[in-house]
């Protein structure tokens, strides 16, 4: 993937002031070079930050407190991305960033207002790295985090070596000492590799919900078999009881299949009897005289239902009636508007109106008024007045429901009589009652053992899910992904080995290739005894960071190899030579000049300058290197794709002085 640091912006606090911008060369490797304090350090957890970092490592003091927006420019294949994120407060990162996207993005002087989010710029980093939109696992629980989808966050591991990194013999990834990013990383490692695509991503995710889903279905198919041993044993006996019952008349033989004997059972709900058909003389007429009470019965009920409803709705309806005529009646003696008009048109001559004396015919026509509300009273008191007709109706329904509750009582005293009378009668009703107990059980089982026949659901799923299983583990096949693993890591160690060759390591390092393992995200070197040990066991600090740098070389030319890697093209190394300066001999101690000095180390860190340029410039510029170094033009001029940034010495800092000062 193409995604290259084209630039580094910060914004000062103070309007009056430009922002400092940092311009980096594409396809090259860029040196800042300087003094301790001036902020080379800072330049990794800035560009962390700017791309979207849940925490913040930027140093305190001067370079938040005097800085606004921290902000760097992405280029990438199709166009350029600035991409600022404004100060943390205190420990509190910042969610407000500004976002420009084009072909050549402008710098704007200040940054007046964010114009997109954390989550917002996560996922456009996403999809440029085109990384997969599900994890490995198929669940979300939070304790499976390491196996979360695959993030654009995840891959800063393989593109920072800080300065507590470069150098560590433990550690060969940023951040990955924290457990959740370095089982992630491990995870993801086979995918970043290209060893594992989408479509065997998918496979596998499916492949553990298959298997996890078979594994319930055969404890739950296997403990039913248990279960239904005896009662398939008995199924001749089933069969026989619903012959007793004369539910089902066909023969059957010990010698019947189960599963023949499953159908047979199952035609007995095709036409299930409302009472039992035993043929006993006996019973016949009591058994007669019982179903003609049990109809009778079932009527009875059914009028007394629709009584009650109809002494509901009457007494309802009553109700409704006396509350809306009680409504009436208060408003009109409320108002009593009549015989105000009256009084007033006794006591004055004048209109009630408009207080005029001199109206024609104003008593007359008053008097019709007062005989139109008097009218309207009337009529509101007659509608407070509830007809009798409800009354005699609700009665009339009650004594229809008392009969019919009186007729029922007489209908279940004679069924009762009856069935204690007649102990055949007792037996019948007996077995009826116990033939439709006989019948739910049965259906409760069929439903159960239709799962355990040859094509039952159950066997069906089980049956379907075995198969799939078989096809996702030819798409995934571990056997074939190991392989594709080793082949993999053993490019990379091959690759290691040439960059070994031109770099600070003992001799012997340079003449069997390293192993660079996923598992355990480490790198293992043969010792002089023929055993393999990690790199904690190797001695010199020097060989640390000439491994480290062989490998993070390594990763970029086997990135660059792949049809479409998600990997950002860059790395950026601070202080590389820090196991050589400032520990460095210096030879004229006594004079003012120049510090000179010794030649070995003079090499040794020329060596790491021209292994990564070697690599970038053999690249043809497809990837760019970054180093922040005490390291000056004297150790690395003439090196051929190396570029000088910036020197910050003599007081010129990442921070201008002016800012503060």
């Amino acid at each position: 993937m193409q995604f290259q640091i084209f630039k580094l912006i910060i914004w000062p606090k103070s309007p009056e002031f430009p922002p400092q911008v940092i311009p980096f060369e594409l396809g090259k490797v860029n040196v800042i070079t300087g003094s301790s304090r001036t902020g080379k350090s800072a330049i990794i957890p800035i560009i962390d930050y700017c791309l979207a970092s849940s925490d913040c490592f930027i140093p305190i003091d001067t370079i938040r407190d005097f800085v606004s927006w921290y902000g760097v420019v992405i280029h990438t294949e199709a166009e350029q991305i600035l991409i600022a994120r404004k100060v943390p407060l205190g420990n509190k990162v910042s969610n407000e960033f500004y976002l420009s996207r084009g072909r050549i993005v402008s710098i704007p002087p200040i940054i007046e207002e964010p114009n997109e989010k954390t989550e917002g710029v996560k996922h456009i980093l996403n999809a440029i790295a085109s990384v997969p939109y599900f994890n490995l696992s198929g669940s979300e629980d939070e304790k499976e985090n390491y196996q979360a989808r695959l993030s654009f966050r995840d891959l800063m591991a393989l593109i920072f070596q800080n300065q507590d990194i470069v150098a560590n013999q433990n550690i060969l990834f940023y951040k990955t000492h924290a457990h959740e990013h370095r089982e992630r990383l491990r995870n993801w490692f086979p995918f970043i590799l290209g060893i594992e695509n989408i479509e065997i991503l998918v496979a596998r995710q499916r492949l553990q919900f298959v298997e996890k889903r078979l594994g319930q279905l055969k404890k739950e198919f296997e403990k039913i078999r248990n279960v239904s041993a005896s009662w398939m044993a008995n199924m001749l006996g089933h069969i026989k009881i619903a012959q007793e019952y004369g539910i089902l008349n066909q023969e059957i033989s010990d010698d019947t299949p189960s599963d023949e004997l499953l159908l047979i059972a199952k035609r007995i709900f095709e036409d299930i009897p409302k009472h039992s058909n035993t043929k006993i003389e006996n019973i016949e007429s009591a058994n007669k005289e019982i179903i003609q009470l049990e109809i009778e019965e079932r009527n009875i009920s059914e009028q007394i239902a629709e009584a009650k409803k109809r002494l509901n709705d009457v007494k309802r309806l009553r109700t409704n009636l006396i509350d809306y005529g009680n409504s009436q009646q208060k408003r009109a003696d409320r108002l009593h508007i009549s015989m105000w008009l009256e009084n007033v048109s006794s006591e004055s001559v004048a209109c009630p109106a408009c207080g005029s004396s001199e109206h024609p015919k104003s008593t007359s026509e008053l008097s019709k008024v007062i005989s139109a509300f008097k009218k309207y009273e009337d009529q509101s008191r007659n509608v407070a007045e509830v007809p009798t007709s409800f009354s005699r109706e609700e009665e009339r329904t009650k004594l229809e429901l008392q009969k019919l509750l009186d007729h029922k009582e007489k209908i279940q005293k004679r069924f009762d009589l009856l069935i204690s009378r007649d102990k055949k009668a007792q037996e019948e009703f007996q077995r009826n009652q116990q033939m439709f107990i006989f019948l739910g059980h049965l259906k409760a089982s069929i439903e159960t053992f239709e799962k355990l026949v040859d094509g039952g659901d159950l066997q069906k799923e089980i049956t379907s899910l075995e198969m799939e299983y078989s096809d996702l583990q030819v798409k995934v096949d571990k056997g074939k992904m190991q392989l594709r693993i080793e082949k993999a890591t053993t490019t990379i160690s091959q690759k290691m080995l040439n960059h070994l060759k031109t770099l600070d390591v003992e001799e012997k390092y340079r003449r069997v290739a390293p192993r660079f393992i996923i598992k355990d995200l480490n790198i293992s070197i043969l010792s002089n005894d023929g055993n393999w040990h990690y790199l904690a066991q190797v001695g010199s600090a020097s060989n640390w960071v000439s491994f480290h740098i062989a490998l993070m070389c390594s990763l970029q030319e086997f990135f660059l190899e792949m049809e479409n890697s998600c990997v950002p093209s860059f790395v950026i190394f601070d202080q590389p030579s820090q196991v050589y300066f400032p520990k460095l001999k210096r030879i004229n101690e006594d004079t003012e000049d120049e510090p000179q000095y010794d030649n070995e180390d003079i090499t040794a860190v020329k060596s790491i300058f021209s292994t990564i340029a070697n690599s970038v410039v053999a690249s043809q510029g497809a990837w760019q290197c970054i180093i922040l170094d005490h390291a000056d033009g004297d150790i690395y001029g003439t090196i051929e794709g190396v570029h000088e940034v910036v020197e910050w010495r003599n007081g010129k800092k990442l921070i201008p002085e002016e800012w503060y000062s």
